[in-house]
């Protein structure tokens, strides 16, 4: 099998696709699955690079989410409320209000200001959204196809082994400095000590589909790659899972953040999810993350944060956690100048565990009129 190159010209691009097409029923874990999902990546980079796009347009974005998250005309009328509504969407026939845009944003994880641009209706000029559709759409219903996470370019060649992970078991540890300055502290609980609403809340806010998907999420990707088309230039946006970001940490951390890195975080995470259970990925990721200061693990967060087990905290302290490790200088809730973040941070993830009806409504709206420490 030829070696995988970047895309330079048009003819590679063709190339490209045509053997897209041949991969596309390749089983996942195999090596034409790999070669599918690299292929997926170079075409999708090069089609970036060459692709005039401009904004997205709102009914070009609910279109191709539809057909990314596999989503009927009738669940987007379940979102919006009533079933005209949704077909006079679709139809240009009415325009995306406020309400409804957030609405959608929240039920389907789309970024809410890529539903919040001006667009044309029906019997205007020429659709914005029909010059930018093509290329671009393309690219990204290929990578929905092939299974792909990121928009990256890289080798699939090379990668660590995966079976290491089945015995692997974060140490408790506790180091320090010189000085007697904390360092690390890390305290290894088992998935089935660590309770519901603990699980729940990172779930909401790092991975909620995750017991669905086999490693890289369509719906992250889609998200990622929208991000990516509107700051072209701009360091990629991540669109990472919880199965992604085991195999970063523990198969890619001497590997600085770049493309490459991306492509084989995709797909080391099918291998990893095709060697282990949800339930011991899940076990690895939550002692293993970092949650800033010297706190690695739920358990060692849960004692530096709020002193208190992991078995005593509250919702809304939950929540706090798993707002720190998309950005944990940012979101710590030790840090008088993060109080605004870290409160905004926790109260988004409130909001998801609620929208994906892991909490009511009424316990978000109580966690959320918590301090974000007790006195």
């Amino acid at each position: 099998m030829e070696p995988l190159k970047p895309i330079r010209s048009a003819e590679d691009h063709q190339r490209a696709l045509g053997e897209i097409r041949a991969l596309l029923g390749a089983a996942p874990g195999t090596p034409e699955a790999d070669r599918l999902e690299v292929l997926a990546i170079l075409v999708a980079n090069y089609e970036q690079k060459t692709a005039d796009l401009g904004a997205p347009d709102p009914v070009a974005v609910i279109a191709f989410a539809m057909q990314a998250q596999g989503r009927s005309q009738a669940e987007l009328a379940e979102v919006l409320g009533s079933r005209s509504r949704a077909s006079e969407v679709l139809a240009r026939r009415r325009a995306l209000s406020g309400s409804m845009a957030d609405k959608l944003a929240r039920a389907w994880a789309i970024p809410l200001d890529l539903l919040s641009r001006p667009y044309q209706l029906a019997g205007g000029e020429l659709k914005r959204w029909a010059k930018r559709a093509g290329i671009a759409t393309a690219a990204l219903a290929l990578l929905v196809g092939g299974g792909m996470g990121a928009l990256v370019v890289t080798y699939g060649q090379d990668l660590p082994e995966v079976g290491q992970l089945a015995t692997y078991r974060p140490e408790s540890v506790t180091r320090r400095d010189a000085n007697g300055r904390l360092l690390e502290r890390r305290d290894f609980v088992a998935l089935d000590m660590i309770p519901g609403h603990v699980v729940k809340a990172f779930l909401a806010a790092e991975d909620r589909r995750f017991f669905d998907h086999g490693g890289t999420s369509y719906p992250a990707m889609f998200r990622a790659a929208a991000q990516n088309i509107m700051r072209f230039g701009k360091e990629p946006a991540g669109g990472s899972t919880i199965t992604q970001q085991v195999a970063k940490n523990l198969l890619l951390a001497d590997q600085p953040r770049s493309f490459g890195r991306k492509v084989r975080e995709a797909i080391l995470a099918g291998r990893i999810e095709a060697a282990l259970s949800k339930e011991r990925i899940l076990e690895i990721y939550l002692n293993q993350i970092y949650f800033g200061g010297a706190a690695y693990g739920v358990a060692a967060a849960a004692d530096t944060y709020f002193g208190k087990p992991l078995g005593a905290l509250s919702m809304a302290e939950a929540a706090s956690l798993a707002a720190l490790p998309r950005a944990p200088n940012l979101y710590r809730i030790d840090l008088a100048d993060n109080a605004g973040r870290a409160r905004s941070r926790r109260d988004w993830v409130l909001g998801r565990m609620a929208s994906d009806g892991m909490i009511s409504e009424t316990a978000a709206v109580l966690a959320r009129n918590e301090p974000l420490r007790q006195p």
